[in-house]
């Protein structure tokens, strides 16, 4: 019956959080709030679309993404991560940038416009990375419940604009996701200044990851393409240019880059934001976490171990310390204990908590319960004796007096 109750309550918090929407009063589904801030950098007030979490917990922050050409790609985007978030991914605040002058905000040199080019300025991309960095992020994060933990994602020239920053700015975000990126641009001078900047400093992108995936939009092999020189393959070409630069130096990189041959430039959209999605946040997945429902399949070590490597490397991706939820834990501590009598298993997972719980009387007050249910007198005082010199723990005083009668 304990099995049966624990793997119900699950399911029920499952369905519960994929069931939710954000409905307002007029019983819409909204997905994003409209907000806007004045650019000083760039001379004119910026709309950006804000999408939090549909539950906010008072006290709790969230990773930040970045869409841009939100117009486009900000509803593409936003359904992705809902689908994906809180088992694949942590929820999220996403925010998409509309444009207002995409060549000129997105490009890193002046190109003078030729004949049947859509643009007129060009060359602002420092600009509007500044925009980014200075104005536009310590205003979200003074407004909304912003983490440390950032990614960027674009497409097309909004795609030079996230590899642009990746080689020649690491520092601006964590996780950057390019789409069939326009490194073309200007006869390359990205991808040859990146063969230099990617040589250098392999210490600033330690902890960033990038990855890019690339379309053929020419219906000619990626072999034979090489060797053409005409405008119609020039962005495949300097994809894969750019690519062999990315191999030459993947010892100190954390770089995907994914060939979509049956694909164009628009048509891979949608894979490449969720394969890369769930490449930047692979390391997240905790498939650990339901080893205890088939318990005397693992040792005490393989049951537990797991949290301890996987919530260090959540800590080393969120910057700041992460701790599995404390009830959980304890509630499968004692699942264990109670429905299948595997107490050293069960002991395993109380030590978890010690672990990360150290100064919280609670967690002595489970591991003297647990010394009870053992009838192991000496050990059970000893750690309410802990609990109570923690805070005076009211449970372990009392539990401590029964035991002393």
């Amino acid at each position: 019956m304990k099995k049966l109750l624990l793997a119900i309550v699950i399911i029920s918090i499952h369905f519960q959080s994929n069931a939710q929407f954000s409905k307002n009063r007029n019983k819409e589904i909204t997905i994003a709030k409209v907000d806007s801030i004045y650019s000083n950098t760039l001379k004119e007030h910026r709309e950006i679309w804000v999408h939090l979490p549909e539950q906010v917990k008072e006290g709790q922050k969230y990773p930040i993404l970045y869409i841009l050409d939100a117009h486009e790609q900000f509803h593409t985007i936003s359904g992705i991560i809902k689908h994906l978030e809180k088992w694949d991914m942590p929820e999220t605040i996403i925010v998409g940038i509309p444009n207002t002058d995409r060549t000129r905000d997105f490009t890193p040199t002046v190109v003078p416009p030729s004949t049947g080019e859509p643009y007129k300025n060009s060359g602002g991309y420092k600009n509007f990375l500044y925009f980014i960095e200075c104005e536009l992020a310590p205003y979200l994060k003074d407004k909304y419940p912003v983490d440390e933990m950032s990614t960027i994602a674009g497409h097309s020239l909004a795609g030079l604009f996230v590899v642009n920053t990746y080689v020649s700015r690491p520092d601006v975000f964590d996780k950057y996701l390019a789409i069939d990126p326009s490194v073309s641009w200007d006869d390359q001078v990205f991808v040859d200044k990146s063969k230099e900047l990617l040589k250098k400093d392999a210490y600033k992108y330690r902890n960033k990851s990038l990855y890019v995936t690339v379309a053929n939009s020419t219906s000619v092999d990626s072999v034979r393409v090489r060797r053409m020189n005409d405008r119609h393959t020039q962005h495949l070409r300097a994809n894969l240019n750019f690519h062999d630069i990315l191999v030459k130096n993947k010892k100190d990189h954390n770089v995907t880059w994914k060939y979509y041959p049956d694909d164009d430039h628009r048509s891979l959209i949608i894979p490449s934001m969720y394969s890369g999605i769930k490449d930047l946040f692979s390391w997240y997945k905790f498939k650990a976490r339901w080893l205890f429902n088939t318990p005397k399949g693992y040792s005490a070590k393989e049951l537990t171990n797991p949290y301890y490597t996987h919530f260090k490397t959540l800590s080393k991706h969120f910057k700041r310390d992460i701790k599995p939820d404390w009830q959980f834990v304890n509630d499968v501590a004692f699942f264990i204990l109670e429905a299948h009598s595997l107490p050293k298993k069960a002991k395993a997972y109380l030590d978890v908590n010690l672990h990360f719980y150290p100064k919280e009387s609670r967690s002595y007050l489970a591991m003297g319960d647990f010394y009870v249910t053992e009838k192991n007198k000496k050990n059970a005082i000893a750690y309410y004796k802990k609990a109570i010199e923690i805070d005076d723990n009211i449970n372990a005083k009392e539990k401590l007096k029964k035991l002393n009668k």
